[in-house]
């Protein structure tokens, strides 16, 4: 399927994400309506799109059915991005985080189907590994619901693949790692990096829990846009469930250092603080599935990707 000329609705649009994923959308010549209810996106993130004639925007509610059916009425494939995204609010909120990610997701599947669309596209996550040490994680895997976040997205993973099972729907889950890169801001429910970011432009050293040698599969947000697009696609997606990383583990430590060094700080160096209970060691994606089924091979090396994110802060 090509994706030029296709009408396409990204729920989450004004996010870190869903706005990158708008803007890659809009270069292919798609006709792009977006979804956000602006409880965590911003319009900024959107607003070179104003004169834009490929693109509107829509203020609404994942949870609320009709907004939903309205707009799948008028699109071929759905890209799925809004989403209920902290472990730990969703533990203070679980049924907060249920209506957005599983409700949510029911009811973009119900509009898909009702109508016809096409394909459907939804954001899952590496948290449905839960605790499971075993590196590299494969889709294979057991799902451990160590959260309320965890088990909404494994909720909707199951949904997707109901759908597909029982109505012969085109659906793809894509399991995101750690993501990064510009638009995604800094806030106790944000990625690390971004809050290494920003205390390293306040001329602050970043603090790093633990010992540091806890590692992760960080991919920057260009390399998770091309993966949707990929998704979109490949016929071969139907019905799967896919890791979306880099299949490269860096120590939040390593992550650090080559911040402080893109940046010219490395006077500032770094603080540590005591564990964090409950934080998985390490994280690694297996991403044969992608490559194999998608095509998809990462772009963006950590360092590159790193400085990319901080392009305009580097002194």
């Amino acid at each position: 399927m090509q994706l030029k000329g296709k009408r396409v609705l990204v729920t989450g649009a004004a996010g870190f994400i869903g706005s990158h994923l708008v803007d890659a959308l809009v270069n292919e010549g798609c006709i792009t309506l977006g979804l956000d209810d602006l409880s965590n996106g911003t319009l900024s993130n959107l607003s070179h799109h104003e004169e834009t004639s490929l693109f509107s925007f829509i203020k609404g509610d994942i949870k609320d059915e009709a907004t939903v059916m309205h707009l799948a009425r008028k699109v071929d494939i759905i890209f799925h991005e809004a989403a209920f995204v902290s472990v730990p609010r969703s533990v203070v909120h679980p049924r907060e985080c249920h209506s957005i990610n599983v409700t949510g997701t029911l009811n973009v599947l119900e509009a898909a189907r009702l109508l016809d669309v096409q394909k459907v596209v939804i954001a899952s996550s590496a948290a449905v590994y839960g605790d499971d040490p075993t590196v590299p994680k494969v889709e294979t895997m057991i799902p451990m619901a160590s959260s309320p976040y965890a088990a909404s997205k494994i909720a909707a993973e199951a949904y997707l693949h109901s759908y597909h099972e029982v109505h012969g729907m085109d659906t793809t889950a894509l399991r995101y790692f750690n993501v990064y890169g510009p638009r995604q801001e800094a806030s106790p429910y944000s990625g690390a990096i971004s809050i290494f970011r920003s205390n390293i432009l306040e001329g602050k050293p970043p603090v790093i829990f633990g010992d540091g040698g806890q590692s992760r599969d960080f991919i920057h947000v260009q390399d998770v846009v091309n993966a949707n697009l990929l998704a979109a696609t490949a016929p071969e997606a139907a019905g799967e469930t896919i890791n979306i990383g880099t299949g490269v583990a860096s120590t939040v430590r390593d992550v650090v250092e080559i911040m402080l060094k893109i940046c010219g700080k490395p006077e500032l160096k770094y603080k540590i603080a005591p564990e964090r209970e409950g934080d998985v060691r390490h994280s690694l994606a297996s991403i044969e599935k992608a490559k194999n089924i998608l095509g998809f091979k990462p772009s963006l090396p950590l360092e590159i990707g790193l400085k990319d994110y901080l392009a305009g802060e580097i002194s």
